[in-house]
């Protein structure tokens, strides 16, 4: 083996490196975005048993927080399964993405093994992996459009439910 076939294997073998790099960006923000998405369900559960624990304690008087919590009550359990399934769907996001870089490695030794072996039948399959990690990729990218779309929906209703209140609705 010459030093001229060393570095074209070794070029060969990083091209999938800047696909991995991309991935691993992508997968970075993916988890930051789930872990924000788990934090805020977490406080809307805990704020729904505030307001549920509040509404137990109160003997039969009204006030002006009892039309509120009865109102946020009614948002955030419309809203909790909706984070759930976004949840779910970054989950399956970040499964992708990860199963996405084990293909786009798996490639790199598939390159090198075909350039040791000079085998024709490696270098396709080699090429066949690299294109199923790049497909990998767009389907983790299609999922988190998809979430992204439902965060959209969900703050669009936050905000009119919110703008749709009246302040005699909130004194009942």
């Amino acid at each position: 083996m010459t030093i001229d076939t060393i570095v074209r294997t070794i070029s060969l073998i990083l091209a999938p490196v800047v696909m991995i790099s991309s991935c691993s960006i992508f997968l970075n923000g993916l988890l930051t975005h789930y872990d924000s998405i788990s934090a805020r369900m977490g406080a809307m559960h805990h704020e729904r048993l505030e307001l549920l624990e509040a509404l137990g304690n109160r003997s039969s008087s009204t006030g002006p927080t009892l039309g509120f919590s009865t109102q946020r009550i009614h948002e955030i359990e419309v809203q909790l399964p909706s984070l759930l399934l976004r949840h779910k769907m970054i989950h399956n996001s970040v499964l992708v993405i990860t199963a996405t870089i084990a293909i786009l490695v798996a490639s790199m030794f598939i390159i090198a093994a075909s350039a040791l072996t000079n085998s024709t039948l490696l270098a396709i399959l080699a090429l066949f992996t690299f294109l199923i990690g790049t497909a990998s990729l767009l389907a983790g990218v299609i999922l988190t459009t998809l979430e992204l779309s439902r965060s959209q929906r969900e703050v669009d209703f936050e905000v009119q439910h919110g703008l749709s209140l009246k302040k005699e609705d909130l004194m009942k």
